[in-house]
């Protein structure tokens, strides 16, 4: 086997993570062309660490994938997912994800996963339709895969492959002849993504909703009632604070909108390489709190209750996305290395701190108290920015060991973000390290592997051991344990009363 050949198994294998079992998939001929078909078939049912978390139903998930070779040259491909249950609890009914909601919660609910026209030629390839692209050579944390938006519906336990969004593109690779002064396997890939198909949440109340996203239920805003100048009246300090979402569209599908990216990739002296660019919307998530302040005064009596109704709305901004990525393998190791600058993103601030602070609130709305003690309704309340725009370079490196059953893979990625001031929920040098242990025994019928992730900075940690064992060819149960902790006050650390253990049943087809 080839150098550049293991290292570009090994990294399929870190990226996709499917599991042990490989079933054959069943192949026929339909009109004389060939027909392909496979699928996965997962029932998975979750336990609560901590009982006071959000409920979570028991998921039946199917994937079904369609292979048609059209002619000589051009192949149409899809997958579906077909769901049922899990974290969707606040389910409004069943039917087919919307491309443009970011919340949203259907059960049952169909997904289109993706679907495409694969036309191959002698030096070039052509993709049109919808598509998931895998940028990058780190494991989990890709600093050059900005092209597809991801489902935060349950954020941990799917793979990588199944927490993207197919967006509809087209992607032409063109592969340059070898000469004295091209590179092996030398490949130009230019990428059009028309339309934004934004990231994807549950709704409030669900399991996976962003604790950071969702306000107080209430604050207050003086130890003792305020007195209305002039009026012998008094505001009740206690305001109850109600919370909504509501979905904003992205931006409309014009030619001026549109993302586009290039890749120039090639392999010399044993380095795997590639060089990127995008230029689109981010795929990261980021949203903006609104909020309005109502008086009611009850006839007779001298106290002004005031309520605040609060609205989550999704943010979208464009950034601009320049990277490099290497892998080279030696022995029984591959060492990988990967570096994106990024321009313009928009990194989220832990809105639930500040819609807590009352001073802060009462300095940015001076003139609204005089307002609603006279009487004023459904005014609007200055808050502080829930996210701010900033560049960043993100980068990692890695290394891992394969080898008669054992798999090592260590690696170290950091965030640092230019030119800030506030606090963010990612801080401005954000360290994190990743461990991949896997063994197999018994033919390879029984798996054990610990993911773990701990970041410095932010102050959290993510366990994930699990084991999987094959019951016979495409069948096989997993059983295993998710553990968070960390600062509230961070993208992970949020999640830290989630802790479950979980039960998997999964049948490959």
């Amino acid at each position: 086997m080839g150098q550049r050949t293991r290292i570009g198994l090994v990294t399929v294998a870190v990226y996709c993570g499917w599991g042990l079992g490989v079933a054959t998939a069943l192949q026929t001929t339909v009109g004389g062309r060939s027909l392909e078909l496979t699928g996965k078939l997962e029932i998975r049912q979750v336990i609560r660490a901590d009982q006071d978390t959000p409920n979570e139903l028991n998921l039946q998930q199917l994937w079904l994938g369609v292979k048609y070779d059209l002619n000589d040259v051009a192949r149409f491909q899809s997958v579906i997912s077909v769901l049922n249950g899990g974290p969707t609890t606040k389910s409004t009914g069943g039917g087919i994800y919307d491309f443009s909601d970011v919340f949203q919660s259907l059960s049952p609910a169909v997904n289109v996963e993706e679907a495409y026209l694969d036309v191959n030629q002698q030096e070039f390839n052509l993709r049109l339709g919808f598509q998931k692209f895998a940028w990058g050579k780190l494991d989990r944390i890709q600093p050059t895969d900005v092209l597809n938006t991801r489902k935060y519906r349950d954020p941990f336990l799917p793979s990588e492959e199944e927490l993207k969004r197919g967006v509809p593109a087209a992607q032409l690779n063109y592969y340059i002849p070898e000469g004295e002064w091209v590179p092996q396997e030398a490949r130009l890939t230019f990428i059009w993504i028309p339309h934004y198909f934004p990231f994807e949440f549950g709704l409030p109340g669900e399991r996976w909703f962003p604790p950071a996203a969702v306000p107080p239920s209430s604050i207050t805003i003086s130890p003792v009632p305020l007195p209305c100048v002039g009026t012998g009246c008094v505001i009740d300090p206690a305001i109850p604070i109600s919370f909504r979402v509501h979905n904003v569209a992205p931006q409309p599908f014009q030619l001026n909108n549109s993302g586009y990216a290039f890749r120039a990739s090639g392999f010399s002296a044993g380095v795997d390489y590639a060089f990127y660019y995008y230029h689109g919307l981010d795929m990261q998530p980021a949203f903006d709190l609104t909020a309005t302040a109502t008086a009611h005064r009850t006839p007779g009596s001298e106290v002004i209750n005031v309520t605040a109704d609060t609205v989550l709305s999704p943010v979208f901004k464009s950034i601009d996305m320049w990277g490099a990525d290497g892998a080279y393998s030696v022995g029984g190791f591959t060492f990988r290395g990967e570096g994106a600058f990024i321009s313009g993103r928009p990194f989220p601030r832990n809105i639930r701190t500040l819609v807590a602070t009352p001073q802060e609130l009462i300095a940015m709305n001076v003139g609204l108290l005089p307002q609603l003690c006279a009487g004023g309704g459904n005014l609007p309340v200055n808050l502080p920015s829930t996210f701010e725009v900033r560049d960043a370079f993100e980068w990692g490196l890695g290394a891992d060991y394969d080898l008669e059953g054992y798999f090592l893979l260590l690696q170290v990625n950091q965030t640092d973000i230019f030119n800030n001031d506030v606090r963010l929920l990612v801080p401005d040098i954000d360290t994190r390290v990743l461990a991949n242990i896997r063994k197999t025994f018994w033919h390879d019928d029984v798996q054990l592997q610990l993911i773990a992730i701990y970041a410095f900075e932010s102050s959290y940690s993510v366990l994930l051991p699990r084991i999987t064992y094959r019951i016979w060819e495409g069948l096989e149960a997993q059983v295993g344990y998710l553990n968070i902790t960390g600062s509230v006050n961070s993208i992970i650390g949020q999640y830290k009363r989630n802790d479950e253990g979980f039960l998997l049943l999964r049948y490959l087809f």
